[in-house]
């Protein structure tokens, strides 16, 4: 009734209990810890006690909202009175299982196995008994044998008991010695004081919009502390009296008197005349007492107007002049390898005459639509092209040492005899994660195949992600040719010597490339002149790329490519149509309805969770994004960044924070750190004390101090390694633009959240998801109108509950298909040539 008249966006003090309203008292904030700690320490118990209204349930919902469920299974049971043998029932049905029969001896037999099942994928089993001081001993007992369950030296059940103070009393018997013992963490919750109780009013009034309306008179938050006595629930029950009283009375000032009012009026209508206000608490007189508006329709807009004065993050003043931030010089770019590899390729082939292209203006040469492929692609010439291609590289490779070092494995499977073996190249963990849920299809069934990485970088740089197995298992083997990165001239030979290394001991039945990079490049040279047959996935995404190069790579991998299979997100037709008009033979085309990179996704997106529980698993703060309860309002914007840093290169590291911490068309930026990048930022930050104020770096696990939150309060910049895909996607659903790199995988995701998007590549920008024009990112203040632009696009659209992922497209399954009819028709005509050439 009042919401609307107080412009709220819902009720703020409703009874129910609603993470979103998490406040993180003094007392709950202990608690949490201590919570948090028992996560990690995956057993033992962990007791919770506090008074009725005190916030227990809503610590419990707020704990499970950040659970990791990669690591942990959470189930909660409701103690109503519960014997041993009910409760071990409750906890079965809790945890899901279907019980295999009735007697004692078949539920313990069944939840044992099921706990062991779970240990097996890396997960742990944790129980949380909500209302525990309805237990008797008996069934406390049963907990303790619960926890006696082990898999090596790890526990397979971990136990929160949660209750009344009553719980205590019960736990203190002499016959639960041994559960006593067990105990690894305690905290009763008591009541808020005085300032936590003004605190926590407020929390929730702007969880809702309140913008300072109405206003509570000096004297009121105490006087509401006395007859609530600090208790949560109590506080939401008078306070929302307090509202309607103010509302019905038509006036904006909450007074002392109206509270003592209304708490008398409550305490009536619900049969509480025995209870008593405890008393007010005592002030020290301030040197300059508030003032207080003469009438309440004065003071409501005065309040309004100097709330709207005061922005949530003040921004520190700094003239341009102040100091001076030089972007990167952009040089000429020299010659390189790639380029006399295209040379030779356009060498080998006719062509028929064309006039001379004219010179490209600088603002042409920015624009975001790549050339036409017609004129970069011409009718096949697959073997003279490799080998010309590949005389120019040794002629270019001779001044260079070869070292050799052996590739890294990793192997998740034995080797099955009589399945193909198919690589699969890629250096980015986008395309990696595509490939997984390729590899899933392709690997069904008696004619399935196995399926090999060959990332021709390091481990980090294509699978960074830890325990995916479960969602999205990587490929069966994986091999890292370690070979970082530097100028096409130098990595080509290397590549090209250790790659026919890796055919040479697989004998592929084909080589699948995902993405066009130098690197991709030298193992599609390497495999055609080898005469491995050549797939090129995603054939017609370069199309659109911003810059020149990688779609000239393209254009070199399909001149050689057996097979182009290009995916498309209508219905399989316009890329075929593409690549056709690009000079293509149709009968070496494929097309396919779907996207990869959707599929993939979507494998992993079970457990992607609200932003909130991301931020809460990394010790971030939780009121960043929008919220997910239907009743408050959205939190504070932000943008999310996953730019990589490399700590060799310390003028790009400078130059980065420059521009990410100069951001302010959105109060925070969220950067998710890489290791590497993470090591680079903090020797700038231990190099540069400057940056203090502006660059948050977060470290380190559990419960914040308070000087640390007053710090992630104050910093523009939030800076974080997060290694779970799935918290990566929980923090990008909710942001209100993505700052992202080519290959990575939040560039992938980002466009399937329709969230707007901002590719750094070099020193250029290309904006995605808005009709903005790309921009030099050296140029100052560049990357800062792009955001604004994109918070002002948001604003006027509903991002209640953020960015939700498109459902599985079928890609994966289309793809796999196509290449297995293809597959099947070459090894059966070549078994034909094998048979004429016998005969």
């Amino acid at each position: 009734m009042y919401e609307s008249h107080f412009g709220f966006s819902g009720s703020p003090f409703q009874l129910n209990p609603d993470p979103a309203f998490y406040f993180n008292s003094k007392g709950h904030s202990r608690a949490m810890g201590y919570l948090q700690y028992g996560v990690m320490q995956g057993e033992g118990f962990i007791v919770i006690t506090g008074e009725i209204g005190a916030g227990k349930t809503t610590l419990l919902r707020t704990l499970l909202e950040g659970l990791d469920r990669q690591k942990v299974l959470a189930a909660q049971i409701v103690s109503t009175q519960l014997e041993s043998g009910e409760l071990l029932q409750a906890i079965i049905t809790a945890f899901g299982i279907p019980a295999q029969g009735s007697s004692k001896a078949h539920l313990i037999a069944t939840l044992e196995a099921f706990l062991t099942a779970l240990a097996a994928q890396g997960r742990h089993a944790l129980l949380i008994v909500d209302e525990a001081q309805n237990l008797n001993e008996k069934a406390v007992e049963e907990l303790r044998m619960l926890s006696n369950f082990q898999l090596g030296n790890h526990a397979l059940l971990q136990s929160f008991l949660v209750g009344q103070p009553e719980l205590r009393r019960l736990l203190e018997s002499p016959q639960l010695e041994q559960l006593r013992q067990r105990v690894i963490a305690s905290q009763h919750l008591g009541p808020l004081g005085p300032e936590e109780t003004q605190a926590y009013i407020e929390h929730r009034l702007r969880h809702v919009g309140w913008t300072n309306r109405p206003v509570f008179a000096p004297g009121a938050f105490d006087h509401i502390y006395a007859w609530a006595g600090g208790v949560p629930r109590r506080i939401n029950r008078l306070a929302n009296r307090l509202l309607l009283a103010s509302y019905l009375e038509n006036t904006d000032l909450i007074t002392p008197e109206l509270v003592e009012q209304t708490a008398l009026e409550l305490r009536t209508e619900i049969g509480e005349s025995s209870y008593q206000p405890l008393p007010l608490p005592v002030r020290e007189p301030q040197a300059t007492p508030p003032v207080v508006a003469e009438s309440a329709t004065a003071a409501a807009p005065a309040a309004s107007a100097a709330a709207a004065e005061v922005p949530a993050v003040a921004p520190e003043s700094r003239s341009p002049a102040d100091e001076a931030v030089d972007g990167p010089v952009v040089t000429p770019a020299e010659p390189t390898l790639a380029m006399a590899a295209e040379a030779a390729v356009a060498s080998t082939t006719p062509r028929a005459e064309e006039p001379e292209a004219p010179a490209v203006a600088p603002s042409e040469a920015r624009s975001v639509e790549a050339e036409p492929l017609a004129e970069q692609v011409e009718p096949p010439a697959e073997q003279p092209v490799v080998s010309e291609v590949d005389e120019r590289l040794r002629s270019a490779a001779a001044g260079f040492e070869l070292p050799k070092q052996e590739p890294v494995r990793n192997k998740r499977s034995a080797v099955v005899l009589g399945r193909h073996t198919l690589l699969c190249v890629a250096d980015a963990p986008a395309d990696a994660l595509k490939l997984a849920a390729l590899g899933r299809e392709l690997a069904q069934g008696p004619d399935g195949c196995r399926m090999v990485l060959v990332n021709p970088g390091f481990e980090t740089q294509v699978w960074p992600w830890e325990q995916m197995d479960r969602l999205l298992p990587a490929l069966d083997e994986a091999l890292h040719l370690r070979v970082g990165a530097g100028a096409f001239a130098q990595i080509a030979p290397r590549l090209i010597d250790a790659f026919s290394r890796v055919l040479d001991e697989f004998h592929p039945l084909a080589v699948l490339s995902l993405g066009a990079s130098d690197a991709v490049l030298s193992c599609a040279l390497t495999a055609s002149k080898r005469g491995v047959p050549l797939v090129q996935l995603e054939a017609a995404s370069s199309l659109a790329a911003p810059d020149r190069r990688p779609a000239n790579n393209w254009a070199l991998i399909a001149r050689m490519a057996d097979l182009l299979v290009a995916t498309d997100s209508a219905v399989g037709t316009a890329s075929l149509t593409r690549l056709q008009e690009g000079g293509i033979d149709a009968e070496r085309c494929r097309s396919v309805a779907g996207r990869l990179d959707a599929d993939a996704l979507a494998a992993v997106w079970s457990e992607v969770t609200t932003p909130y529980g991301a931020f809460m698993r990394h010790a971030m703060p939780i009121y960043l994004g929008p919220t997910w309860s239907e009743h408050a309002g959205d939190g504070t914007p932000y943008a999310v960044t996953s730019l990589t840093l490399d700590p060799a290169d310390a003028d790009r590291t400078r130059w980065v924070v420059e521009q990410l911490a100069g951001l302010d068309a959105l109060p925070k930026c969220v950067w998710l750190l890489d290791a590497r990048s993470e090591e680079a930022l903090a020797e700038l930050l231990d190099a540069e004390p400057r940056w203090a104020e502006q660059v948050c770096l977060l470290q380190g696990d559990g419960p914040r101090t308070p000087a640390q939150r007053d710090r992630m309060d104050r910093s523009r910049l939030l800076c974080r390694t997060v290694t779970s895909l799935c918290d990566q996607l929980s923090i990008l659903r909710g942001a209100s633009c993505a700052i992202v790199e080519e290959g990575q995988l939040l560039a992938a995701a980002a466009p399937l959240l329709e969230l707007p998007s901002i590719m750094v590549r070099g020193g250029s920008l290309y904006c995605a998801g808005a009709s903005l024009a790309p921009a030099m990112l050296a140029e100052p203040g560049e990357l800062n109108r792009c955001v604004q632009e994109f918070a002002a696009m948001l604003a006027g659209l509903d991002s209640h509950r953020g960015h939700s992922l498109v459902q599985p497209t079928g890609a994966a399954l289309a793809v796999a298909g196509q290449l297995r009819t293809w597959l099947s028709a070459r090894t059966t005509t070549a078994q034909t040539i094998t048979s004429d050439v016998a005969g």
